[in-house]
């Protein structure tokens, strides 16, 4: 038997109802304030299951629509009861932090690119290494300066996740965690914000639960 662990959440939020991956029935196990969400396998490699990874996200983001969640990452699986329970145990400090920090809010993510590309991505096979990496050098000071007009997003997140990436497509990855009550001022700012950046495309996803906030 595996045990396929969706996330962790707290003792009083009442009971899990539902199924998961391959419709295997949700199950909770509890530690004390903590309960770990997680479903019972025969195959102990349940991620070889058809649409498991479309399962996962189905299940966690209902559980987020009821309750706090921290979300486990895709694909983590335990031996039984007994190493779950020591999980929590061992991490319960971490895990009621992290809860209180997402409690009452969801991920926004931001996808900002360059409308025109262009040929401004350079190949290293046709460019010299200094002219390659200055090439790379020069993208991403321009993907600073492009974070730097969605800092007026910050106002209305508890917290945020950025990554700069040196690539003139897709430069600028954020995840913002919102309180839910600010979900539709937040995409509101966004198309605010899209419409005064000429040549910027920007595409706001979720609200997810929040994966780019739990360790």
């Amino acid at each position: 038997m595996t045990l396929f662990l969706y996330g962790v959440v707290e003792a009083e939020t009442g009971a899990v109802v539902g199924s998961g991956i391959d419709d295997r029935p949700l199950r909770s196990i509890a530690d004390g304030p903590l309960v770990a969400i997680v479903t019972d396998h025969d195959d102990p490699d349940p991620l070889a299951s058809p649409g498991a990874l479309d399962g996962y996200e189905r299940t966690v983001q209902r559980l987020m629509d009821s309750r706090a969640i921290l979300p486990a990452q895709f694909g983590r699986v335990l031996a039984d009861d007994q190493a779950v329970r020591a999980m929590l145990r061992r991490r319960r400090r971490d895990l009621l932090a992290s809860l209180d920090s997402v409690r009452g809010a969801v991920e926004l993510g931001i996808h900002a690119r360059w409308r025109d590309t262009g040929d401004d991505n350079p190949d290293p096979r046709s460019e010299s290494g200094a002219a390659y990496l200055r090439a790379r050098l020069e993208t991403r000071q321009s993907a600073r300066r492009l974070a730097s007009e969605l800092d007026p997003l910050t106002a209305l997140a508890r917290s945020i996740r950025r990554a700069l990436i040196p690539q003139r497509d897709l430069p600028v990855l954020d995840a913002y965690l919102v309180d839910r009550a600010r979900v539709a001022e937040f995409v509101a700012l966004v198309a605010e914000l899209g419409g005064e950046l000429d040549e910027v495309e920007l595409v706001c996803t979720g609200p997810c639960p929040p994966y780019s906030f739990t360790s």
